[in-house]
């Protein structure tokens, strides 16, 4: 996986360098996963739970115009949960194409909210492609890990490209909701690292009403 890093202690420049130079770190095995696959789409599910559970809290009561992309989120999240929960108890092929197709979904309802956060963050083009470019070559770099690697990515990038933001923006504090996603979601999954996998901890997310 990525490195765990604080981006928010990070210069931007520091941060881009460990995005696309450090390699990827398998997360270890949990004691009750069936196979890699369940552990790591357990890793998924955690790194998403914390991110999606940090940025409803501001959504909804600072960033409100961002519930509907939110929402959507947080319903594909929650239909990744409900799928990994059947496979868990069934453990079958169909199940696991049922728990990657989800988990696919997931990872683009989480790019399509990162993205307008970014849009109304006013982060210049050049830092945009430039960042988005180098996280692709890291990403395709990482081979055939599965889906965690890409969630992490969209949240790495996300955070990388909120970095860009100067402090003195009027925008600065969604950036800085933004980071602070990121940082939850890493914090989860190092807390879940090793652990045993409980479902407890990734239970669906509320939609904001």
């Amino acid at each position: 996986m990525f490195p765990k890093f604080k981006l928010a202690a990070l210069s931007v420049a520091t941060a881009a360098a460990l995005l696309i130079t450090t390699g990827c770190k398998d997360q270890p095995n949990h004691p009750n996963q069936m196979n890699t696959f369940d552990g790591a789409s357990y890793d998924t599910l955690t790194l998403a739970h914390g991110a999606l559970s940090s940025l409803r809290t501001q959504v909804s009561t600072v960033y409100p115009q961002y519930a509907s992309e939110f929402n959507q989120a947080a319903a594909a999240y929650s239909t990744a949960v409900a799928a990994y929960s059947v496979y868990r108890t069934e453990a079958t092929s169909a199940g696991q194409s049922q728990v990657t197709s989800a988990i696919n979904n997931l990872t683009l309802s989480v790019v399509v909210l990162e993205n307008a956060f970014e849009a109304d963050m006013h982060v210049s083009a050049e830092n945009d492609r430039r960042i988005r470019a180098e996280a692709a070559v890291f990403r395709a770099s990482l081979g055939s890990h599965i889906s965690a690697a890409d969630i992490l990515t969209a949240l790495e990038i996300a955070a990388t490209i909120a970095e860009t933001v100067p402090e003195t923006q009027p925008y600065s504090k969604l950036a800085a909701m933004v980071i602070a996603a990121t940082n939850a979601a890493l914090i989860a999954e190092d807390a879940a690292a090793g652990q045993l996998i409980d479902l407890s901890t990734i239970q669906s997310i509320l939609p904001i009403q």
